[in-house]
């Protein structure tokens, strides 16, 4: 007699099934993982969950929740983790007396505020094997960069082939350190995981009319996920995710002639902690551009400079170099301020054409706008090369005044840069130029 082969059931204990968007980030294995974007997208869910699955799956692993109040910490973070992600699983215990959830496999997940430096110091108590193998730091925008530093001296954990700190927030100011060194920066050890509350199906249905009901800079980070400074951007069209592409690249054998886009400048000071220049700074800025076949304007590199002689700047511009080591190829003509007579002066001396930038403002304002924002096809007509970080933290810093709805005279010199460029482009004119840039340009007109 055949007997039939008994069939266990299993009862599922707070699943998670992710979200398309939360795919990618689920099997991300690099040291340092950013998700940002709008609220109400899932970075949190996917976080916690990460992590549980993460202590699961590799025993004797130390995991580490942190956010930079510990009482925020115990009433939302932990609580959520507790009801939510672990819920009645029985191969985890929750000790509150130890700050910590015990695993049955011997993965220790614990969890810690980090107000002060006193309670940065106590995360050297914490892993059984001397150091943390993975870390969730929650509204990660309210850390200082001394918080995260403290934390990765910690990622030493060898419970898995791989280590990683998540970092989950909506967006803050432009000047924030996150946006600087992640966002703007290039290191191959941190991924970005931009979502949108449209992302999660999980929503409730006026969850978007919420959303849309948001004023000013709140509405520009909790709805569009913006690293805005505050209302009023001059070009509240830019976004990073599309406006900034390695596709703006250089080209050097393409035929593309290079092109300089320069704001004159000299005085002011840079912020000792972030690196980025002040808002009373004039640095002297040139950015390197090119035009692609299909009309779009494609700025690769950028030479911001404080307190240096245009001929000595001019001098480090030329030699610059690409990704593959060359030096870039000098350009035959360059857009500037119309009011820059010494440093015209100073490129025309060295064989380099220049372009007056534009007399309106407000008008050469709205022609740089269309360029940033999509056209009827979705197209972007201006990018930018990540390695841009300068130009990129100016275009989500330069805003108007709310009083005057004038323009205010901080952040706008890259932006200035590439409106005087747009203008020379725009308005066609070249005719000074050899047939064969010239050639290359025009096509923009009938874009």
């Amino acid at each position: 007699m055949v007997v039939a082969a008994r069939t266990q059931k299993y009862r599922p204990i707070a699943s998670f099934t992710p979200l398309p968007w939360q795919i990618a980030p689920w099997r991300c294995t690099r040291p340092v993982m950013l998700l940002t974007g709008s609220a109400g997208g899932g970075k949190s869910t996917l976080a916690a969950n990460k992590l549980h699955g993460f202590m699961l799956k590799y025993p004797e692993s130390q995991g580490l929740i942190t956010r930079k109040v510990r009482v925020s910490l115990t009433n939302s973070t932990i609580l959520y983790m507790e009801k939510m992600v672990i819920g009645e699983d029985p191969r985890v215990l929750h000790v509150p007396s130890k700050d910590r959830f015990e695993y049955s496999n011997g993965s220790i997940l614990s969890y810690a505020g980090l107000e002060d430096a006193k309670q940065r110091d106590r995360l050297k108590s914490i892993g059984l094997k001397g150091g943390v193998d993975f870390c969730w730091m929650e509204e990660a925008t309210e850390f200082e960069r001394a918080d995260f530093d403290a934390v990765q001296a910690r990622i030493r954990g060898k419970a898995a082939p791989w280590r990683q700190t998540v970092l989950t927030t909506n967006p803050e100011g432009p000047l924030h350190w996150i946006y600087l060194d992640m966002v703007l920066g290039s290191d191959p050890d941190v991924a970005i995981f931009y979502s949108k509350a449209l992302d999660n199906i999980h929503n409730p249905e006026d969850y978007q009319k919420t959303l849309a009901r948001m004023q000013g800079v709140e509405g520009e980070r909790l709805r569009e996920g913006r690293w805005s400074q505050a209302s009023g951007l001059v070009y509240d069209v830019w976004d990073e995710t599309t406006n900034v592409t390695a596709a703006a690249e250089y080209q050097p054998f393409s035929g593309q002639p290079v092109i300089w886009f320069v704001d004159d400048g000299y005085s002011g000071e840079v912020e000792e902690n972030s690196g980025q220049f002040k808002g009373n700074a004039h640095p002297r800025v040139f950015l390197f551009a090119q035009v692609r076949p299909t009309g779009q304007i494609c700025i690769f590199d950028e030479s911001y400079a404080l307190h240096k002689l245009s001929d000595q700047h001019i001098k480090e511009v030329l030699s610059m170099t690409a990704f593959n080591g060359s030096v870039y190829q000098p350009p035959q003509i360059a857009a500037v301020d119309k009011s820059a007579a010494e440093l015209k002066g100073r490129l025309q001396s060295k064989g380099i054409d220049t372009i007056n930038g534009p007399g309106d403002v407000e008008e050469s304002i709205k022609v740089m706008r269309n360029f940033i924002a999509p056209d009827e096809n979705g197209v972007r007509r201006l990018l930018v090369h990540p390695r841009c970080k300068y130009l990129r933290s100016e275009m989500s810093s330069y805003r108007r005044d709310i009083v005057t709805g004038k323009p205010i005279k901080q952040f706008d010199h890259g932006p200035d840069a590439v409106r005087y460029g747009i203008h020379a482009i725009n308005s066609g004119n070249f005719q000074m130029l050899e047939d064969d840039v010239q050639d290359a340009l025009t096509g923009l007109l009938d874009f």
